[in-house]
């Protein structure tokens, strides 16, 4: 007799259907149309009928003052609806789990939501939304009367089995003292958004062409269309198109679009993103918007206000400009910087695409959500798309190729790209290469670049390339992907020395996360970072004194030895030719130098350097800035640029030119050139010294995490923390009997 198929689990996903949640719903049934593995159910909320619309309607007077309860009201009413359609679906059985989305359209459902194992994904609450509403303005009435909704959210979302936040500051609230939840009963979780461009290549766009700028909002003036409109009129009516997607009407005007019949979740939205440039929303009280994400998802850069989770969305100066909208001058300012950088707009609308899809694709979000049906109706988790996990010694070019694009799309540390670490594992490397990966249905998504070191019977898995300085970390398309990493490892048993991952690493998290894995921490280092915003110079960094100062060093030295110059190399002709010099300098450092240091330009180590650096730069990542004194080059600074962020890999200078101060020298010039270089963060990597410290803005920690599973994670980490102490106490005694020889 055959064995008796698994049930089909069957879900019920109850959606609130106001404004973008229409949206969110569409996609949800776009995803889960494709799934065998389950079956779904939608309820969608409906529009009041004539009585409802009267209990919901505005009072005369009161709604002036925001003292009408109205947005409660209206809540409520429609609440009232969902749970009457809600109660009878349930009455009738084989439902195992329920999906809310969001709590404002259960209200006083708690019971239906105890009745099963239930999950509600929110993007806000009563506290934070009562500033938001788009109809209505704020009175200073408003915070003290959205109190009043707490009595009704507060059962709805401590009857959920979990909540899903889609912002920090909503997850915040949540947790706050107005709702009480319990830290382990809320989780972030961003929606996201269902793109075509997250599965086919960004609409080509003609940089010559005549820039479009467009909006999304049901109401110009509470979304910040009126301002946009004033701008756009005011000063760049003559160099662009306007496209405003609005319910509300406008007589027509040359350059200017009106589109007031497209409904959410259509289909059209991605043609009209397509034949745009620039999307801006100068919204003050938007909290998380979809239409920004569905910009960033076509390619497109961003101009909005940081409000609510708005400054997770966008990354300032990288997939967009956040400025403040309250007044028209920064809209205008950025808005015009965009239209007349063509390579700008390209790159941010790249950037701005590659975070939508690593951290906004709905797809991913829809997996988390059922995998936390079924953990909460304890049914086993939908598998969703085929994971294969490996360990390679060996790279192949059809490996080679997919880690190339995976880091071109992921990558936010060069040591995580094959330049890194594959050339230090040809010229440097000991044992095996052991490269983790993960491959969704045949396309590489996790790769954790390693390889196996055994030492006094201690056998372990290491990052490549650790001990030269350089900062660690998984390369993962999502966290579906980081997770199956993880298993991945953990289900072949392998005993982890990560050396110099960063206090907020993804890895380090989903190892704690898994359950499964025992983790020692061990601080190796602190790295001081400076954080650059767009338009900043260092003097806003540096006192006048202190960079006149500087300034007084390069005239003196201009006199006395030669002109003083930078010089900046990026393209691998120019590193080839300056290399030479980079070696000599080095060297001549290295002999002044009273404690050795490793020389990274000599012997087995320059030929690694060499090579990585010649293939970063011809990716485009690599920038060395050289200051020279006289044309002798008398200091260099190499870079490795990922995204905003640069890593000051390897800095030496000739020691005669010292009273020059080079190493502020060379900070101060890549501060004064970053908006040109697209540098919002210069993290000077491990170790503080007295020219980085004036600098920084930021530091962040670093630490070697030690992770083993948890069958063998006793001997392994004691193991494995004795052998490290002995190899640690014999290179400190090499070294002193090396500096005493010398």
């Amino acid at each position: 007799m055959s064995p008796r198929p698994a049930r089909v689990p069957h879900y019920l996903f109850v959606n609130e259907n106001i404004g973008g949640h229409r949206t969110v719903h569409r996609s949800l049934r776009s995803i889960l149309a494709e799934r065998d593995d389950v079956t779904v159910e939608f309820i969608d909320g409906e529009d009041p009928g004539l009585l409802g619309r009267i209990l919901r309607a505005p009072v005369p007077l009161l709604s002036r003052l925001d003292l009408d309860l109205q947005p409660l009201r209206g809540q409520l009413v429609h609440s009232w609806n969902m749970r009457r359609r809600v109660r009878r679906r349930l009455a009738r059985g084989g439902v195992d789990a329920m999906h809310v989305y969001t709590q404002n359209c259960l209200l006083g459902g708690a019971d239906l939501l105890r009745s099963l194992p239930s999950v509600i994904t929110t993007d806000s609450t009563g506290r934070l939304n009562a500033f938001s509403i788009p109809y209505r303005t704020p009175t200073r009435f408003t915070g003290p009367m959205s109190v009043f909704n707490l009595p009704f959210e507060r059962p709805v979302l401590d009857a959920a089995t979990k909540v899903f936040a889609c912002s920090r500051a909503v997850e915040t609230s949540l947790t706050s003292p107005d709702y009480e939840l319990p830290p382990q009963q809320v989780e972030h979780l961003e929606m996201g958004v269902h793109s075509p461009y997250f599965a086919r290549p960004l609409p080509p766009r003609d940089p010559a062409r005549r820039p479009g700028i467009v909006f999304v909002g049901t109401s110009l003036e509470r979304k910040g269309g009126t301002l946009l409109l004033d701008v756009w009129r005011n000063h760049l009516r003559d160099r662009a198109d306007l496209t405003l997607i609005t319910l509300e009407t406008l007589p027509p005007e040359e350059g200017l679009t009106v589109i007031n019949d497209l409904q959410p979740g259509e289909d059209r939205l991605w043609d009209i993103l397509a034949d745009a440039d620039i999307f801006c929303l100068p919204s003050l009280i938007d909290q998380a918007p979809n239409a920004i994400l569905e910009a960033m998802a076509a390619g497109l850069p961003v101009v909005a206000h940081p409000n609510g989770a708005i400054p997770e969305m966008v990354i300032d100066g990288e997939t967009g400009l956040l400025v403040d909208a309250h007044h028209p001058g920064p809209v205008a300012e950025a808005l015009t910087r965009l239209v007349d950088d063509p390579q700008l707009r390209a790159r941010m609308g790249a950037a701005g695409h590659r975070h939508a899809s690593a951290h906004y694709d709905m797809a991913a979000s829809a997996e988390t959500i059922l995998a936390e049906l079924a953990r909460a109706a304890d049914l086993p988790a939908a598998p969703g798309p085929a994971m294969e996990f490996s360990v390679h010694r060996e790279v192949d070019d059809e490996l080679l190729a997919q880690w190339r694009e995976l880091a071109d799309r992921c990558s936010t540390r060069f040591s995580s790209r094959p330049s890194y670490a594959l050339n230090w594992f040809r010229t440097l490397g000991k044992g095996r290469l052991s490269v983790a990966t993960v491959h969704r249905d045949g396309v590489l998504v996790a790769l954790l670049p390693l390889h196996t070191r055994s030492r006094l019977t201690v056998t372990v898995r290491r990052l490549t390339g650790h001990g030269l300085g350089t900062v660690g970390e998984a390369l993962a398309e999502d966290d579906a992907a980081l997770v199956a990493l993880v298993d991945g490892l953990h289900r072949r048993r392998l005993p982890l020395a990560l050396t110099h991952l960063p206090e907020d690493s993804p890895l380090v998290r989903a190892l704690l996360d898994h359950g499964g894995w025992t983790l020692n921490h061990q601080l190796d280092d602190v790295c001081p970072v400076t954080v650059l915003p767009p338009g900043t110079t260092a003097a806003d960094l540096r006192s006048g004194r202190s960079l006149k100062r500087l300034r007084s060093a390069r005239n003196r030295a201009g006199r006395e030895m030669g002109e003083v110059t930078f010089e900046v190399v990026q393209s691998p002709e120019h590193f080839a030719r300056v290399w030479p010099e980079m070696v000599r300098v080095a060297a001549v450092a290295e002999a002044a130098e009273k404690e050795a240091r490793l020389n990274l330009t000599a012997g087995v180590h320059g030929e690694f350097a060499r090579s990585f650096l010649s293939e970063e730069a011809d990716r485009g990542a690599l920038r060395i800035v050289l200051l020279r004194v006289g044309g002798q080059l008398a200091a260099f600074d190499v870079m490795i640029l990922s995204g905003g962020r640069a890593e000051a890999w390897l800095t030496r200078f000739d020691p005669a030119y010292r009273d020059l101060s080079v190493g502020h020298q060379l900070i101060e010039h890549t501060v004064n050139a970053s908006a040109e270089a697209g540098i919002t963060e210069f993290d000077h990597m491990i170790g503080e010294s007295d020219y980085k410290e004036p600098w920084q803005t930021q530091s962040y920690h670093v630490s070697t995490v030690v992770a083993a599973p948890w069958r063998v994670a006793l001997v392994s980490l004691l193991a494995e923390r004795a052998v490290r102490g002995l190899s640690e106490w014999a290179h400190a005694r090499a070294h002193r009997a090396r500096n005493a020889l010398g």
